[in-house]
């Protein structure tokens, strides 16, 4: 949509309540941006809107580029190219082979043969809906190359054919050319009409644009081979979330050996980007320190020396080998000094047990296969169920539209339905119509417009569209030792959320009984396995007997690991918050 020329028709401060809200649209659609990074992008009293003469608004941090942009002026919020470079894990993406780049760049939309399935399969797209903002990458280049909404479903999704993402800003529309021009790596300029792999990550903004070489292994081997999926070198870099990762702890060792540790690991592995800071203490502490500990250990700064987090950190700030800042009783790192002879005794001192920490961690995922080889990862099944409209042509066929389909038996029906009335040859060419197939698909109860017509004719992707519309959706998922559970409506998550209620750390779990779990139950087991205090709430809403299990800490690399062990749900089932 940033093909035409646009221009500026008012720009506007951000009132503190409308900031607000759209900051928190922002974190619902968008899980990569935390409150912390949206409150660094847009700051209150500098946050901009632009209204644009074809209906589009653009939000900025005072006169710098452009953030965000609502497309229509509706509501819907997409990041531009800018923020993608910034933060590349932000939002959901689909890959696509490097050639079809190309026909993107020129403006098209994005077709489904062209975008790279997965190795776990169609599952691996997660969940897919109609108007679902996405971004496209190319296999091989880490940044993303286009922004846009998804204009199919889940099932659809699963054939890969035809139009799958409208795309609504790209890499060299004119959005791209008022946010400066950047090239992020040397892949967007090699080739004029493509990008190509590259797997620098190094781009900054007001950074020069990445020098157009041709990318060359050492070895010799052709730029294809050597240029890795993105995704396989994000799975290679260090995850606060990839808890015991620090191989393991000797016998000896005391809570404060323990920090120092783990306050190491942290500044090596997950927080390695000066973009990271300032970072408060307690987000140091659950989400870097506590995922590092050595396998099989407890961390508990109260059972140290130092009793308080904040303490440790001031000792390390004595010891020059930190910044920190406190604004309001709360204390915040915001400078790390790795060469500090603090850091080089403390890599002296755990020589051993970081070769043993790195080792874990690139042995840990065919342990976890070997884990979890005796128990299976649920199976998610979509299933469908015919509303009343469908109900003549599934007596006609000898079916009950009280039963559960697979999508493929919902369309045999339908096949048979039609080769029954000789409307048509099964499921392609053209479909002639009778008054039951459009009673069934197209028509709807109460009056009808003055004058309305019907087809006489359609394509069969066509009826498989009304067949779509005219069922309900439902999810039947199977767990090892538990059975299958179905629900209405689309797959759901696991939803694990990490909060502060009063002055303690609190994790929610919601979603447990679209599993077939008992909270209850669970909650009683994980009491005595976490060794915390457990509360189950009433599910917001009218009408609605699910619970959410509320457990004490931030506990959510135990509670994965519990669910892997005990059921076979794996990571991928889970969204943390």
């Amino acid at each position: 949509m940033f093909k035409k020329g646009y221009a500026a028709q008012g720009q506007n401060l951000l009132s503190k309540k409308d900031l607000k809200g759209l900051k928190g649209q922002l974190c619902e659609l968008f899980p990569g941006l935390d409150e912390k990074t949206v409150d660094g992008l847009l700051p209150e009293g500098q946050a901009k809107v632009s209204k644009l003469d074809n209906r589009c608004l653009l939000y900025s941090n005072g006169d710098g580029p452009p953030l965000f942009f609502d497309a229509e002026g509706r509501g819907e919020l997409y990041p531009t190219l800018h923020t993608l470079w910034l933060h590349p894990h932000a939002m959901s993406e689909l890959t696509i082979h490097p050639p079809v780049s190309k026909f993107v760049l020129n403006g098209a939309d994005l077709m489904l043969p062209g975008v790279l399935v997965p190795a776990n399969g169609v599952s691996g797209f997660g969940t897919v809906t109609k108007g679902q903002p996405r971004c496209i990458k190319i296999d091989g280049n880490p940044y993303p190359i286009a922004v846009g909404k998804m204009i199919v479903n889940q099932t659809q999704m699963e054939k890969l054919k035809g139009k799958g993402m409208e795309v609504l800003h790209v890499y060299r529309d004119l959005l791209w050319a008022q946010c400066g021009k950047a090239v992020p790596n040397a892949g967007f300029s090699e080739k004029e009409d493509e990008v190509t792999p590259c797997d620098d990550r190094s781009w900054t903004p007001g950074a020069a644009a990445a020098p157009a070489a041709p990318a060359e292994s050492s070895g010799g081997e052709a730029p294809a081979a050597e240029a890795a999926p993105a995704a396989a070198a994000a799975a290679a870099e260090p995850s606060p979330a990839a808890g015991g990762g620090g191989g393991k702890a000797a016998a000896d060792w005391t809570q404060d050996d323990l920090l120092d540790f783990t306050f190491l690991q942290a500044f090596r592995l997950t927080l390695t980007d000066e973009k990271a800071l300032p970072i408060e203490a307690s987000e140091l502490y659950e989400k870097h320190m506590k995922p590092a500990r050595p396998e099989g250990t407890t961390i508990d700064v109260k059972k140290s020396s130092h009793k308080q987090i904040g303490k440790f950190l001031n000792a390390m700030r004595k010891a020059k080998a930190i910044d920190v800042v406190e604004k309001k009783g709360v204390i915040s790192v915001s400078k790390v000094d790795r060469g500090n002879k603090v850091f080089k005794q403390l890599e002296e001192k755990f020589a051993a047990d970081m070769a043993a920490a790195s080792s874990a961690a690139a042995s840990s995922p065919a342990a976890a296969d070997s884990a979890a080889a005796g128990l299976p990862p649920p199976t998610v099944t979509a299933m469908w169920k015919p509303s009343h409209y469908l109900e003549p042509m599934w007596k006609a066929m000898g079916k009950s539209k009280s039963d559960l389909y697979t999508w493929d038996q919902a369309k045999a029906i339908l096949v048979a339905f039609i080769e029954k009335e000789g409307l048509g040859k099964g499921d392609s060419g053209p479909v002639k119509t009778n008054d039951e197939l459009l009673n069934a698909l197209f028509k709807s109860a109460g009056g009808q417009k003055k004058d309305q017509t019907w087809p006489e004719e359609v394509d069969f992707e066509e009826l498989e569209n009304k067949l779509e519309d005219r069922m309900q959706q439902h999810t039947t998922i199977d767990v090892a030792g538990i059975g299958p559970t179905t629900r209405k409506g689309g797959p759901v998550s696991i939803f694990v959320t990490l909060s502060r209620k009063g002055a303690h750390n609190v994790t929610r779990i919601a979603n447990l009984e679209a599993y077939g779990l008992d909270p209850e139950a669970m909650g009683d087991e994980l009491k005595k396995k976490l060794n915390c205090t457990v509360h189950l709430e009433d599910m917001p809403g009218k009408n609605v007997k699910e619970k959410l299990l509320q457990l004490q800490g931030h506990v959510d690399q135990e509670l994965a690991r519990y669910l892997e062990t005990r059921y076979g749900i794996t990571k991928k089932f889970l969204e943390v918050k």
